[in-house]
């Protein structure tokens, strides 16, 4: 027996009550992520010891994970982590336990299979006839070519991929929080480890309850996975989409979110000025227009690749920014000149428009 499978032995040995999990492959920090909150969510309530020997933490990382969590007890289902090093423990670990659960805690529904493929599908129909239809993401044509015409920065084109919360295995004493955080990880994963051409991008569509509720989706999401991100930082691009997405609902900037409604309209002039015959919107027009772009069937987190995220850095100079954001504003307006915006956007939970 090598120093490897006695130091296993001895951590798998441990017996206190909790469910002991030795993951010697986790080495980097998005690794851990997966391993953490894949864990989380199949153990429900039982107390979890979930050992890291090959991770070297050197800026804390693990630290920072149980603070995170521990401030966000109440969503995580009343969750209380510790972290424990040598000689306190074999090797490094997150011991995780649910000191604070009460009997009122919101519990993970999963949805049923036909409710699955119809939100899967949805979202591909959302792609091919809104995101490509309207043009509102000049690098995706369909659900089968997105990530067009940046091979010159070294992105090679790819399909979108759409992976749903409910592909996890979950228990059902887990939190809607802990499964959105899994999928979050768990598709960072995918999109780090899978080449582009399989896949250029990631749709992940969140569980239903209770993320349809707009403010429950962009609070969970701003306040704990965004704060995750530590954990692999500049190594992938997210952004929110909801289908009541907001922008004057969220009432503040920060990553994921769109851009803010005063810089859209300093643009509009730029765009304007470029394009005669334009006509700028009024203000609540173009409030709407901008909210709609960031409306998708279901709850739903977009993936970047890192190279994407570069472009996206430098696509963001202003001379870009004015061409992009007022050109989706007004193209969402014709549309709904025409007609054509309440077809497009389909919306299970109901389009506002």
């Amino acid at each position: 027996m090598g120093l490897g499978d006695e130091l296993k032995e001895e951590c798998l040995s441990i017996s206190d009550g909790h469910t002991n999990i030795y993951d010697l492959a986790s080495s980097l920090g998005y690794q851990v992520g997966t391993t953490v909150f894949n864990s989380m969510s199949l153990a429900g309530s039982t107390p979890l010891r979930i050992f890291l020997p090959s991770f070297p933490n050197n800026a804390g990382e693990l630290e920072k994970l149980a603070d995170l969590m521990c401030t966000n007890w109440k969503i995580l289902g009343g969750v209380d982590c510790k972290v424990k090093h040598w000689p306190d423990t074999p090797a490094s670990c997150l011991e995780i336990d649910w000191s604070f659960r009460t009997p009122s805690m919101s519990l993970y529904h999963r949805e049923s299979p036909s409710e699955i493929s119809g939100q899967i599908r949805d979202t591909e129909v959302y792609v091919d006839e809104t995101l490509a239809g309207l043009g509102l993401c000049p690098f995706t044509k369909s659900m089968e070519r997105s990530a067009l015409g940046l091979e010159s920065m070294g992105v090679k084109p790819g399909p979108v991929a759409i992976r749903h919360s409910a592909d996890l295995k979950a228990d059902p004493e887990t939190t809607p929080a802990t499964v959105l955080a899994s999928m979050y990880w768990s598709g960072v994963t995918e999109l780090l480890e899978k080449d582009e051409t399989s896949a250029a991008t990631f749709l992940l569509i969140a569980p239903s309850s209770p993320y349809t509720n707009f403010k429950s989706f962009f609070t969970d999401c701003d306040s704990f996975i965004e704060k995750t991100n530590f954990l692999a930082p500049g190594a992938m691009g997210r952004v929110w989409f909801h289908p009541s997405y907001t922008l004057s609902e969220v009432g503040y900037q920060s990553g994921g979110h769109a851009p803010p409604l005063s810089e859209v309209s300093s643009l509009m002039d730029m765009y304007i000025s470029g394009h005669p015959g334009a006509k700028r919107p009024a203000d609540p027009d173009m409030a709407r227009a901008h909210d709609i772009t960031r409306r998708t069937p279901w709850p739903t987190i977009n993936l970047l690749r890192p190279r994407q995220l570069e472009m996206a850095k430098e696509n963001d100079k202003r001379e870009n920014r004015a061409k992009v954001y007022p050109r989706n504003v007004v193209r969402v307006l014709e549309a709904e000149e025409r007609g054509e915006l309440e077809k497009l956007m389909k919306c299970p939970l109901g389009f506002k428009g």
